[in-house]
């Protein structure tokens, strides 16, 4: 009798952008492959996410008539990552990155467009672009998943308009000056979504998928065409290990426990760690709670340390792709303020009243810049707020609150009246409701107001890049960034350290080869994604600079699978000679 209860060659274990990618390519190459989601939903972190992938030099940016060149993407990569990264690694990624998305869109549905207007988080840097790297996926019609639609995760509540449907990342940006296009625009999106009622009750859902969704969806049905199987509610529990290699994983599935052989490997595309409240403590910046992450509730970090117990050393566990959050009544996911940051009409401020950070900086740099403040000051239980007038409300998003033109105070659930939104007639009254010194938050106030009338931020530099305006508000001059806090009623939201998702774990080879203690490779053990240590290290290069990574190593573990068992066949054959 076999010690197994199924045999196959590659088992990939999670079910986000790496283990899918690393799935279908494994599958191409010849090779029968199982994948396993340990939750009842397919699609990790990348479902939830804006599905952005940013890769240099793509073949989109020339048809947009973008200039770009590899060195040029060397150059700026080295300079962001501050010679934390190998060089090496980093050539790989920009050259094997191209060669993943030309794969895809000749062998799946995979589709993605640049992104003209997006530029690199540091586009002033050497080599940086002001925009095209950044890539979203093609809008994917849902349906032609038919059942397996419901398999899918679904997106970020914030991410869906009136928590209905979404909209592209090209669209959010021309949407978001609150003027009459606005309004057109949105409305428009509503009509189509109501002319797709019989198809949202046909198969339980709305089928115009975008962003993560978008991503997801389109490499679940590349999947499903080949007829790789899909376990979901299969958790990896544990990996087995003979003679030295990797060889298949014990899988705790609707109360049974199997053991499933990998014949030439385990790929590991099961997140990050940024669920896991003792590993994060253990591990991360502090203080920190699981509550303020955006990521997906399985990501518990168990490929990390799965591969922890076989030896393998880590790196960046200290890191997140982080960004500012609130947290929202009800909701079981930070809200992510990306774009809220850059507008003009409001600030941040710590616990002092004090403006800490450039709040339009990337969302990475913002929590640096949190974490940064509460060790200068040595705060024990910091608190962090996001000031601004009756002009931000009236004309701006604030998390799940739409603009005070679409959503008046007066129509505001009671949720966010009572335990989000702090409202208040003057400064000096906001300033006691939050708990904060009145006469520290009035003249952090007006001396932010006398930079409205130049448009220039002596203390933090607010506005002067590309990045940090891409979400500002053209209508405000002379920066799109900076208007003055003047206009009562105040308001404030408490703001948190949060993340997408942690970006340390596993230290891997160039091809997504786990290395064991002494840094050689551990046979039959391969993983990417969040699960490693990220090739962007301690920064962020542009949005997509996670899932693009993800795509492309879980691409190439798989290609080394492949690889690492016809050597050890042939070595096989040669000894049995």
């Amino acid at each position: 009798m076999s010690e197994f209860d199924r045999s196959v060659d590659i088992v990939v274990m999670g079910s986000g952008a790496a283990a899918m990618a690393g799935a279908i390519r494994a599958h191409d190459l010849g090779n029968q492959v199982l994948l396993l989601e340990k939750t009842d939903l397919l699609g990790g972190n990348s479902a939830m996410s804006g599905g952005v992938c940013w890769v240099a030099n793509n073949p989109d940016m020339k048809k947009r008539g973008l200039q770009d060149s590899d060195e040029d993407a060397l150059a700026y990569l080295k300079h962001i990552t501050k010679g934390e990264v190998e060089e090496e690694r980093l050539r790989t990624y920009i050259r094997e990155s191209k060669r993943m998305l030309e794969y895809m869109e000749k062998h799946t549905h995979l589709r993605f467009e640049a992104l003209d207007l997006y530029s690199d988080y540091y586009a002033e840097a050497p080599g940086g672009r002001s925009g095209g790297r950044s890539m979203e996926p093609v809008p994917f019609d849902g349906s032609l998943l038919r059942e397996d639609l419901m398999r899918l995760r679904r997106p970020h509540t914030q991410s869906q308009i009136l928590g209905k449907f979404g909209i592209t990342a090209r669209q959010a940006h021309l949407a978001l000056v609150g003027n009459w296009r606005t309004k057109v625009f949105m409305l428009t999106q509503l009509f189509k979504y109501m002319l797709r009622y019989f198809k949202r009750k046909k198969w339980g859902r709305d089928t115009a998928l975008t962003a993560g969704n978008a991503l997801m969806g389109r490499l679940l049905l590349s999947l499903k065409e080949r007829g790789v199987p899909c376990y979901t509610n299969a958790s990896v529990v544990e990996l087995i290990v003979k003679d030295g290699r990797v060889a298949g994983v014990v899988v705790e599935k609707d109360g049974q426990t199997l053991r499933i052989e990998a014949r030439k490997g385990v790929l590991m595309g099961a997140g990050g760690f940024s669920r896991n409240q003792a590993m994060r403590e253990e591990f991360g910046p502090k203080p920190i709670k699981t509550d303020w992450t955006a990521g997906s509730p399985a990501n518990t970090g168990d490929g990390i340390r799965m591969g922890m117990a076989l030896g393998a050393p880590v790196a960046l566990m200290d890191e997140a792709w982080w960004t500012p959050v609130s947290l929202v009544p009800r909701e079981s996911s930070a809200w992510v303020l990306v774009v809220e940051k850059s507008l003009p009409h409001g600030i941040f401020v710590n616990e002092e009243g004090k403006r800490f950070t450039n709040e339009a900086a990337p969302y990475i740099d913002v929590v640096h810049g949190m974490y940064d403040d509460v060790k200068a000051r040595n705060a024990a239980a910091p608190r962090f707020f996001h000031v601004f007038d009756a002009t931000y409300r009236h004309n701006s998003v604030a998390g799940p609150i739409a603009p005070g033109y679409a959503m008046p105070d007066s129509a505001l659930p009671r949720r966010f009246r009572e335990n989000y939104l702090y409202k208040a007639s003057s400064l000096r009254e906001l300033a006691e409701k939050i708990g904060v010194p009145a006469e520290n938050l009035e003249a952090t106030i007006a001396r932010f107001n006398t930079f409205a009338e130049t448009g220039v931020d002596p203390d933090f530099h607010r506005g002067e890049t590309a990045q940090d305006r891409y979400y500002g508000d053209p209508r405000c001059q002379p920066n799109p960034c900076i208007g003055a806090i003047e206009r009562g009623p105040f308001y404030a939201i408490e703001i948190f350290p949060g993340d997408l998702g942690t970006k340390g774990g596993l230290l891997t080879d160039l091809k997504g080869r786990v290395l064991g203690a002494n840094r050689a490779p551990i046979p039959g053990l391969y993983a990417a994604g969040n699960t490693t240590a990220s090739v962007m290290g301690r920064t962020y290069p542009g949005a997509g600079g996670t899932i693009g990574p993800a795509l492309t190593f879980g691409f190439l573990a798989a290609e080394a699978a492949h690889e690492d068992a016809a050597v050890a066949s042939v070595s096989d054959a040669a000894a049995a000679q």
